[in-house]
């Protein structure tokens, strides 16, 4: 028996290519807020997508795990806000009388960087997991190619090629959702036609 998927995948293409908008809108310092409004929303429509697809289908992972990464970079990105604040703050109060730039200052700033690091590895990390396991619930293969230029892309990321690679994963994430059927049939389910019983 299948189930109907269309709003869920509406919810997920719509929500993806805010996503990326909202990536390459906010550079720009006056629309920024803005931007990153724009895109904590496609975050939003994306786990409601999941969230609807995990429960027609039966299987909650997929939401889970985008929950996780979500989660894991919210939480990543203020908390190296916090240290960085406090490391800049720090500098000033801490140099001694040689001027020189407080051991302190730098500690909190590498620990920020440490931390939002930290944040984006768990982030990607489960990122991957998350199409993964849609591929093998749908079937959709540029699900499985995002997770493939994800996990690439942050091995990458220090020699920029990664950012790249990043943005095509986001692209493939797109197509995905386009190619995502309006309806499926859950994993594991037996068809209620095909009972192996003749009746004349």
């Amino acid at each position: 028996m299948t189930v109907n998927i269309k709003s869920e995948k509406n919810y997920g293409l719509i929500g993806s290519i805010l996503v990326i908008v909202g990536r390459f809108l906010g550079i720009t310092p006056y629309i920024r807020i803005i931007m990153s409004t724009v895109s904590l929303v496609g975050q939003v429509l994306i786990l409601l997508s999941l969230k609807g697809i995990g429960d027609k289908l039966g299987d909650d992972r997929p939401f889970k795990y985008y929950l996780y990464s979500v989660v894991s970079g919210i939480v990543g990105a203020i908390v190296a806000l916090i240290f960085v604040a406090i490391g800049i703050l720090s500098i000033p109060a801490f140099v001694d009388e040689a001027d020189s730039i407080s051991t302190v200052g730098i500690s909190f700033l590498g620990l920020g960087v440490l931390v939002l690091l930290a944040a984006a590895i768990i982030g990607i990390y489960y990122a991957i997991k998350t199409w993964r396991t849609m591929y093998r619930l749908t079937g959709v293969e540029e699900f499985d190619k995002t997770a493939t230029f994800l996990k690439w892309g942050a091995i990458t990321l220090i020699i920029l090629v990664g950012i790249i690679l990043l943005l095509i994963a986001e692209v493939f994430q797109i197509i995905a959702f386009s190619k995502l059927p309006d309806e499926l049939e859950p994993k594991g389910q037996k068809p209620e036609y095909d009972t192996g019983v003749v009746v004349y």
